[in-house]
């Protein structure tokens, strides 16, 4: 049976102007962060401000979408959006610029090990709109 729940809770950052390019790489299947020009300062999630200098002069760079699993957890329970149980887990990412959290998908729990490399994917969950997921590096 194919269930009609949107399996993700909408964003609410999707038009901000900060947001907006990281939005739309994962429509073109890249991760994006942001890096400040005034001091190198590379960061994710995105915001508006260098979060080292506070600088305004920031471009898009984008990222390997490889990391290392941190930690993972079996959710059983969760908000009416979401079909369960599910996967989620917190990706350190490759350039050791942050964590990350994500369904996990293509795997099973018993597969899961704390440091095992992971590689982000995408998943095209509404029109012109698509999430990052986490999946076992092959």
């Amino acid at each position: 049976m194919t269930s009609h729940k949107p399996n993700f809770l909408w964003p609410t950052n999707v038009n901000y102007l900060s947001t907006k390019g990281f939005w739309e790489g994962l429509r073109g299947r890249q991760l994006l962060a942001r890096k400040c020009h005034r001091c190198g300062e590379m960061f994710f999630p995105p915001r508006s401000h260098c979060p080292q200098c506070l600088g305004h002069d920031l471009e898009w760079v984008e990222l390997s979408g490889k990391g290392t699993l941190y930690s993972w957890t079996e959710v059983n329970i969760a908000s009416p959006e979401f079909d369960t149980p599910f996967l989620l887990g917190l990706v350190d990412l490759s350039q050791g610029i942050g964590r990350i959290a994500a369904k996990i998908v293509g795997a099973e729990a018993h597969q899961l090990r704390i440091g095992m490399p992971v590689k982000i994917t995408y998943a095209d969950v509404g029109k012109d709109f698509s999430l990052y997921c986490i999946t076992i590096e092959q």
